[in-house]
This record gives structure tokens, sequence and C-alpha cells, in this order.
């Protein structure tokens, strides 16, 4: 017996791991000869989600007095959710009932299947890593790695560079993660935006004013993000375009049967009023109405694939094409150019979301993929699969960056739960620390 079990709450990050063990029916009724019986499913809560730990057949929990039963393949009532959130320690705010919420679009809020096997295993375990921790270990190993690019010309050892060979890939990983589950994906993305704005005006007035020639600044860890991000939105695109779309063509049916289409907002059907009363009359004409709103569903469904395909296409080719703007200036080389066509640049160089400037160019095609994949069984094993790629084609051109390998250890750790809620910490840790490092390194 198996249920796809939905759960709202907003609290979820706070919560600290909990066992329910949920009453479960069967499909039908049970007798002594079918051999089903009723059991249990245990379910267990983390701060991520909720874990369905296949069924059991030891005696529900009572939890704070509430229990639930629920029949299989139904979806949860209002009883389990309350059920839930007395066992997690939300007793202030009791959960909705969330029977009609769909599963597609709730993020950190489903139910998953529980990891097996050995790895899954470790993955469940203290090993396992939250998103947190991926976060914090590619903030460790990106401070050393800027220590030797603030400080090479002090002295620092190239081998601290190796440390940050695996950051950008830990971050990329992160972003993906974080563009699944925001509430908000455009707000995710102009928040990106505007941090790599104002991150290209601080690499400017830091080299202006402190005028530091031991380092070029070309720091903004934001700009690769962003154009992530702008990847991802095409696959999203992609992705509605090419999946099974029979809901939504029985939506574009009806929606012509009862007078009217949802997607174009056409007040006028198909299939008119004269249709429907002459239906009794003559069967012919009902069925040539019904043959015509299905081909209009169709038309529908077909102009939303093709909608959908160019704005995918449009938004992937969108930070290659914003590289050509850059072409003119690049073409003038290193010769001497005026003030103004300097500024010009600069400004263009902030505003400019081009694949040309982004610091780690064309290895910033690793976040679209590892988003394509974040569905797949057995996601982290081909995300990670996907990196190695990647860092076999650097070790064979000969560059350090083939140690970016060594960020699918943490990836592979990755236990799928968010942990601590410090949204905004890398927003102001990231151009702060690089600014004290680059101000330390021109007084020493």
């Amino acid at each position: 017996m198996k249920e796809n079990i939905n759960v709202m709450n907003n609290n979820m990050d706070a919560m600290a791991t909990t066992t329910v063990n949920v009453p479960v029916l069967p499909a039908r009724p049970v007798s002594a000869s079918s051999g089903v019986s009723a059991g249990f499913r245990r379910y267990v809560i983390t701060g991520h989600g909720i874990y369905d730990r296949g069924a059991t057949t030891s005696a529900a929990a009572a939890v704070n007095g509430e229990t639930a039963s629920v029949a299989t393949g139904k979806a949860p009532n209002a009883r389990l959710a309350r059920l839930v959130t007395a066992a997690s320690g939300n007793t202030a705010k009791t959960m909705p009932d969330v029977s009609d919420t769909p599963v597609a679009g709730i993020a950190d809020q489903h139910i998953k299947t529980a990891p097996s096997g050995f790895w899954g295993k470790i993955r469940s375990s203290r090993l396992g890593l939250t998103t947190f921790d991926i976060k914090m270990i590619g903030v460790v190993l990106m401070v050393v790695d800027h220590i030797h690019q603030m400080f090479a010309t002090h002295g620092a050892p190239n081998w601290l560079d190796w440390f940050g060979r695996p950051v950008a890939t830990l971050f990329f990983f992160v972003s993906v993660i974080g563009f699944s589950h925001t509430h908000s994906k455009k707000a995710y993305m102009v928040r990106l935006y505007v941090c790599m704005v104002l991150m290209a005006v601080l690499d400017v007035v830091l080299q202006q004013v402190v005028n530091y020639n031991g380092a070029q600044l070309v720091n903004n860890i934001f700009r690769d993000l962003f154009i992530g991000t702008v990847f991802m939105a095409a696959v999203d695109c992609f992705e509605a375009a090419f999946k099974k779309r029979g809901n939504k063509a029985s939506a574009g049916f009806g929606a012509a049967v009862r007078g009217g289409d949802e997607r174009t907002g056409s007040a006028h059907g198909v299939i008119g009023r004269h249709d429907v009363a002459s239906a009794g009359a003559n069967g012919s004409d009902a069925n040539q109405s019904v043959m015509r709103a299905s081909r209009h569903a169709s038309s529908v469904t077909r102009g939303f694939r093709v909608k959908k395909t160019m704005e995918g296409v449009l938004l992937f080719a969108l930070p290659f094409l914003l590289s050509l703007v850059l072409l003119p200036f690049l073409a003038q080389g290193d010769g001497p150019q005026s003030p103004v066509m300097i500024w010009v640049l600069r400004v263009l160089t902030a505003v400019d979301p081009a694949i040309l400037l982004a610091e780690n160019t064309v290895m910033v095609l690793l976040i679209p993929v590892m988003y394509a994949l974040r569905n797949a069984k057995h996601s982290v094993i081909w995300q990670s699969s996907a990196i190695a790629v990647v860092a076999v084609c650097y070790a064979f051109a000969g560059q350090t960056q083939w140690m970016m390998i060594f960020a699918i250890i943490p990836i592979l750790l990755y236990n799928g739960a968010k942990g601590r809620g410090d949204k905004y910490f890398f927003y102001i840790f990231y151009p702060a620390h690089i600014a004290a490092l680059y101000v330390l390194a021109s007084l020493v």
C-alpha cells in the first residue's frame, strides 16, 4: 500500500526529526481469505520534509491524543495534518487541509521516499549534509581561495588556490536547490541581478579608492548565478512545452464545451447553446460539435507548446546574445581609450549578464544541466556524474579546475534538508569578505 501525501507547513525548517506511525486502511474491504490487513505507515518528519519510511506492523503512535486513519491511495485530511503538526511540536499553528493541493509546484512541503541502500543510509544519518551545510563548506573554501588571490604578491602559496576549485560547483548546486524551492522565481532572479550590479559597482569603487595593484577585482559570483537562473527559467519553459499535457488538453476541451477558452480568454466556445439544444434532436450535429471542440482544444495546446518552446530558446540564447554587445569594445584591444569609453564599458559590464563576463564562463552551463536532472531518480548521482564529466574535460586540458570533482563528496551526502535559514547571509558576506581582504592586502 502506498500513498502520496502533501503537507503544507511554512515552519517545516524549524522541526526536529520526529517519527509518526499512521494507521492505513486497505484499498478494499478486508476478508479472512484476502490476505490483506490494515497496517501502519511510518513517517519521519525532518527540517525539510516528511519522509515515507514504508509500512510497519507496529501500533499507531498517539501524539497529543491525535491519531489519523487514511484510506490507501487517498489524499490526507485535516486530521492527519493536525497529527503531523502535533508530532512536530508546532501546536501553535494547525496546518490546513491539503487534500486538493497538487504535488507540482509545492516546495519543501511534500513527502519523499526515504533514501534506501548503503549510500541512502549514510545520507539520512548524521553524516548527511543540509543545503546550509553545503553552502558553508563552499564559503570556507571560497575564503581560502580569495586569500590566495589577494595575497599572492605577498607570498601566499599557490596550493591555496586548489581549495577554491570546487567552490563554484557547490554554489551552482545550492542555486539549483534554491531556484527549485523558492516561492517566487521572479523575485529570486531580481535579487540576484541587483546583487550582480551592486557587486560590479563595488569592484570598480574598491579599485579606484584603494588602488591596490596586487590583485585584479573581477569577482562577481552573482553574475554566474543570475545567468544560471536564466538558463533554469529556459528549462522550465521546455519542460512546460514538452511534458504530457493530458490535463491541459482536457481543460481546454472543457472550456470549449462550456463556452470559453481558459488560455485565450475567449468568451465564446466552440459548442454554443444552439449546438447543445439541438444535440438531442440530431446526433450527428452533436458529434460534429464535439469534434470541433476537440480540434480547438488541440490547437490551443499546440499553440501553448510553440510559445513555451520559443520562450525557452530565447532565454537560453540571451546570455550569449548579450555577449555580442561587448565585441566592439574587445576589438579595440589594449590600446588607449577615452575616459568616456572607459566609463561606458564599466557601466555595460555592470548591467550586462553576458556569459562572456561570467567568472566561470561556460562552466555556468552546469547549472541548467543539474537543474534538468533535479527530478530524476537518484538525482544527486546523475548531477555528480555531470560534474565528473566536466572535471575530466578540465583534466585533459591541463587545468587545475579539474579539482572541482571533489564537490561531488558533499553533494552525494546531501540529505534533502534545508538546514538553517540564513537567507541573506551569503548576499552580505560575499561582498564584505572581498572588500575586507582587498583592503587588508593593500595595507600589508
